[in-house]
């Protein structure tokens, strides 16, 4: 290997060399007021008396330690007004002259509490599903065409109420109160229950040979998306107004199925929908319980022009007929199909009354808009006061 150039034979100093370095190097002595390498740094460890009640022990419970098991002394208080502005969790040591992250519009509990939400979120993470494996999309077969383009047109009206719910739930979970976990975390799991459906009818409509069909007339949908009122104004267009809707759909959809694919994909849907109304129909009671007849007499009143939009919109034919194609199984047999159709749009319109009277709030034939009325066989002259 060739040396460097100009670089001497022997680069290594000898002893003699060195002792000389050696000698005239200054001699280092360590600095008076340096630190002992074995001296810790000084720590402030304050923060280690500062929880507001230390030595919590959580106990499982047969389900696993749920929320409901770690709700124990303070961390299970929920307080009626929250003015805490910023995202410390519920129970977490406040630092003072921390800024505010935050000015929520929901910080009231009954505006927005359900005494269920705990439960059902642990019921939302040990029910989930998935997609793409669990659908038994391989036993999906060719329908004949009418039937395919129908239950398209279903699929496509029941993706887009999902969608719908998705950015509702996102307009509304950043305004509620970090204080009230059990519902934000619930309604968190509600709006990946939405993805997931509004993910699965897309699917359904584009693996058989068919097409996304028409978009549904929107009238509901601009009511639920320009909904100001409040969270549970909101959550009575949601849950009972278009979740019941919805749940009907997806359990006439199992009944009517024509593989384990649609069976499957329907059943899991409605069980989803079913605990989303469960805690709507929850909260909306609460809130009339604690807020009082003045506040319920509101609502039913309120109801009235979001009745009228439903009215015109269930008079729009296209998803009534697909639907009469899918229970009749054909377009040949849709005057027969037709008649299941009346069938559920009455179911509609009952449950609907039901749920209202369910909350407190006293909505009947009388005071409901008479365009709706009519569902039920009703004369659209009816007198409608209230």
């Amino acid at each position: 290997m060739t040396s460097p150039k100009n670089a001497p034979e022997n680069s290594q100093p000898n002893s003699e060399e060195e002792g000389i370095a050696g000698a005239e190097a200054p001699e280092e002595t360590p600095a008076e007021d340096a630190p002992a390498e074995d001296t810790p740094a000084p720590r402030n460890l304050e923060w280690m008396e500062q929880t507001l009640e230390w030595g919590t022990r959580a106990l499982p419970g047969k389900h696993g330690l749920t929320m409901q098991n770690i709700n124990v002394g303070i961390y299970g208080e929920v307080p009626e007004r929250s003015t805490v502005m910023n995202r410390m969790p519920r129970g977490a040591y406040p630092v003072p002259g921390s800024p505010r992250l935050e000015l929520y519009a929901v910080n009231e509990k009954a505006e927005l509490w359900s005494d269920n939400a705990a439960d059902l979120y642990e019921e939302a993470i040990q029910r989930r599903w998935m997609v793409h494996v669990d659908v038994p999309w391989d036993t999906i077969t060719p329908l004949p065409e009418d039937v395919e383009l129908a239950m398209c047109q279903l699929c496509t009206e029941l993706s887009q109420q999902a969608a719908i719910e998705i950015d509702v739930l996102g307009q509304w979970l950043h305004r509620m109160n970090n204080i009230y976990t059990e519902v934000k975390t619930f309604l968190a799991s509600e709006l990946f229950d939405a993805a997931r459906d509004f993910d699965v009818f897309r699917r359904r409509a584009l693996i058989n040979g068919g097409a996304l069909g028409l978009e549904s007339p929107g009238q509901i949908n601009r009511r639920l998306l320009e909904s100001r009122a409040g969270w549970t104004e909101t959550a009575l267009l949601l849950y009972i107004l278009r979740g019941t809707f919805t749940l009907l759909l997806c359990r006439y959809g199992e009944a009517y199925a024509h593989n384990p694919a649609e069976k499957y994909m329907f059943r899991r849907c409605m069980e989803d929908k079913a605990r989303h109304i469960a805690y709507g129909m929850s909260h909306l009671k609460y809130a009339c319980d604690e807020k009082g007849e003045d506040y319920a007499l509101g609502l039913s009143r309120v109801m009235r022009g979001s009745e009228g939009d439903l009215a015109r919109e269930m008079k729009d034919p296209v998803l009534w007929e697909a639907m009469a194609i899918v229970f009749g199984g054909g377009v040949r047999h849709m005057t027969e199909g037709m008649e299941t159709v009346k069938v559920l749009q009455k179911q509609y319109i009952e449950q609907y009354l039901a749920r209202m009277r369910w909350i407190g709030v006293d909505k009947n034939i009388e005071n409901m808009a008479p365009e709706l009325a009519a569902f039920l066989g009703v004369e659209e002259t009816t007198p409608a006061g209230g």
